[in-house]
């Protein structure tokens, strides 16, 4: 495999410039490329212009080269398709939203009119009560005292009332929410262009009320706005340019920055670049970062005159109660990802995910059990970057013993998304889980963990774990999440578990009994 064809993944390092001399170029500069890439998403995605179009349009018009047009078309283009993703997701949410109401809107009615049915079965009876007792008086026809339909038996006419009573309000509410959903989807969907508020609309709205904000005035709140809306500018690159970026370009002996300044008449006072010295990147990540700058070797493709391209992005970060700027030069390219060193012929690390815990089950080559262990955690009460941190440190945990033992990470595939839509009909229990355990965070803390380190990660279907890990494994003296763990890892080694599982209407309702004859798979320990 040529060097270009190895799997890579992205790193960025990040400098502060010292240098309070070019703080005045380096604000027009923010200033200038924000007012362009605004002017440019209104041309390119409201108004649907071609980008081979505008990009001869503004070279003209505002003097910028033709890479830092393709810098902010990038830039635009990413943002569109993201939005538009975005919406996509809210449209697939606000269906099954619209969905679940419409079950329970459903379900609702059924109960009503089960209701409905047995209170007028209540009346029927007490009527059908009423004509024996007349009856009875007379003698001359005695008659038997008609039975109570079982259907009434124990049923109480004004408990039924108020669960009619409790029902209609209940589906007059899911039905306006049901209208609400509606409308948001159809609204949703007749959006041609994606919409996109540069600085924040939290940031915008906070105009209307300056004081709980914070501001004293609504310049000042101007003021910090626009700051925001031209706190960053970001340059492509390519490898097959100079220092792999055209706009701006880094030297590692020397340490200097040389930033290509666009041909506006702004910017003729300070010349066609802007030139650097001292310019330092931090030691992390350093020999990576000069590997991807340095030249390509024999392999190199035509043209080709560094290893991979550099992206650079300029930053400006406002501290509002200090009254400061800092300036800020973040570097992105791309690194070979390490070689995979785990297998699984060697056995598994089953992780098992739960509310306050994750359970780690170690299995052998054949699937049998080898060891486990328990990580509580607590993120109750927890911001989102504790939160990411506390996950991090566990990941960190499994990926070491992972690497260590030399076998691969086997983790649940769970779609959470798909549950988050149905929250407002959950219990509070469930919902509350489904928002704190921020399944999302570790699943990526533990991604990245694991290809840095060269550790396999698969993903297996989690149907039936805990159910399975509890009935098979009844006789190991370990945790019922310790079991599911055990089964996560035996079901990403290919080992059936040879039971068959009846479902009923209720998750609980789950019975699983032995196969006679297994199929699609081997016995526990078979080869």
């Amino acid at each position: 495999m040529k060097p270009d064809e190895l799997e890579t993944e992205s790193r960025t390092i990040e400098t502060r410039l010292s240098h309070p001399q070019a703080y005045g170029v380096i604000e027009i500069l923010l200033a200038f490329m924000a007012e362009i890439r605004h002017r440019l998403w209104r041309d390119l995605v409201v108004k649907k212009g071609t980008i081979n179009e505008l990009k001869k349009e503004y070279i003209a018009e505002y003097g910028l080269t033709a890479r830092q047009f393709n810098s902010l078309a990038n830039e635009i283009s990413a943002k569109r398709a993201s939005l538009e993703e975005i919406k996509k997701e809210r449209i697939a949410k606000l269906a099954t939203s619209i969905k679940v109401a419409e079950q329970k809107v459903s379900k609702l009615q059924k109960d009503l009119k089960a209701s409905s049915a047995k209170l007028k079965a209540i009346e029927t009876y007490k009527d059908r009560i009423r004509a024996w007792k007349a009856a009875a008086n007379d003698l001359k026809k005695p008659r038997k005292k008609p039975p109570m339909p079982a259907a009434i038996k124990g049923q109480h006419r004004e408990q039924i009332k108020a669960e009619i009573s409790q029902n209609k309000f209940v589906i007059h509410q899911k039905k306006r929410r049901l209208g609400i959903l509606q409308h948001k989807l159809a609204v949703l969907k007749q959006k041609a262009a994606p919409s996109l508020c540069f600085g924040g609309k939290a940031q915008f709205k906070k105009q209307f009320n300056l004081e709980q904000s914070s501001f004293t005035s609504h310049h000042e709140w101007l003021e910090d706005f626009r700051l925001r809306r031209s706190s960053q500018v970001f340059f492509i690159g390519s490898s097959d340019e100079t220092a792999g970026n055209q706009t701006v370009q880094y030297d590692p002996e020397a340490e200097t920055l040389r930033l290509r300044l666009p041909n506006a008449k702004i910017f003729l006072p300070y010349g066609s670049h802007l030139e650097l010295a001292h310019v330092s990147f931090p030691r992390h990540l350093w020999e990576q970062f000069c590997a991807a700058l340095a030249e390509p070797g024999k392999d190199k493709k035509k043209n080709q005159k560094t290893v991979s391209p550099v992206a650079y992005r300029l930053l400006c970060r406002h501290n509002k109660n200090a009254g400061e700027k800092a300036y800020y030069l973040q570097a992105s390219f791309a690194v070979p990802a390490p070689e995979v060193s785990t297998h699984i012929g060697r056995g598994a690390v089953g992780v098992d995910l739960n509310a306050d815990h994750i359970a780690v089950t170690e299995t052998d080559r054949s699937g049998n059990y080898v060891d486990s262990f328990i990580v509580p955690f607590d993120l109750d009460g927890l911001s989102t970057h504790q939160t990411e941190a506390m996950l991090g440190d566990i990941s960190a945990l499994i990926a070491a013993e992972a690497d260590k033992l030399g076998k691969p990470i086997v983790i649940e595939h769970l779609d959470f998304e798909e549950k988050k839509k149905a929250l407002r009909e959950l219990p509070r229990e469930r919902r509350r889980f489904l928002s704190a355990f921020a399944y999302a965070h570790f699943h990526k803390a533990v991604s990245s963990r694991a290809r840095s380190r060269g550790i396999g990660l698969i993903s297996i279907n989690p149907a039936y774990t805990s159910l399975v890990g509890a009935y098979k494994y009844q006789g190991l003296n370990i945790s019922s999440h310790e079991k599911a763990a055990l089964a996560i890892a035996r079901r990403a080694q290919g080992y059936s578990e040879g039971l068959k599982v009846f479902q009923g209407t209720l998750p609980s309702q789950a019975m699983m009994t032995e196969r006679l004859q297994f199929e699609g798979g081997t016995r526990h320990g078979a080869p």
